[in-house]
């Protein structure tokens, strides 16, 4: 069994149950025929976010708190065309744009809050 084959049955049992995502097969990542447990644009949000909150102590405060809040509103909208265009039927994603939309998701929501916990701290 290879690392992917292991990645991807754990994401079947850790993920399917639970209300992480809708897991639709036709939007997930697949890989011999297996699917990922999370859709394509989640798996790419979840890496991200997760990535982000991890650099945390190396990243430092880079920005200020506006310009967090500010990039981080800049990166929710692609994901927010893409997921609203492709449900009122304007058009049809693919898993490619979605996991780029979701990197830029999991990237702009920590940015966002990051940003939001900055102001309120002080």
């Amino acid at each position: 069994m290879t690392l992917l084959d292991f990645v991807f049955r754990l994401s079947n049992r850790v993920f399917r149950p639970y209300p992480f995502c809708h897991s639709r097969p036709d939007r997930s990542l697949c890989y011999h025929r297996r699917y990922f447990g999370l859709c394509a644009r989640c798996t790419g949000m979840y890496l991200a976010g997760c990535l982000m909150i991890l650099s945390f102590p190396f990243r430092g405060e880079l920005l200020s708190p506006t310009l967090n809040i500010i990039l981080g509103t800049v990166l929710l909208l692609p994901g927010g065309i893409d997921g609203t265009t492709q449900m009122f039927g304007s058009r049809e994603s693919n898993n490619f744009l979605r996991v780029v939309t979701g990197l830029f998701l999991g990237v702009g929501v920590v940015l966002f809050a990051e940003g939001v916990l900055f102001i309120l701290i002080g």
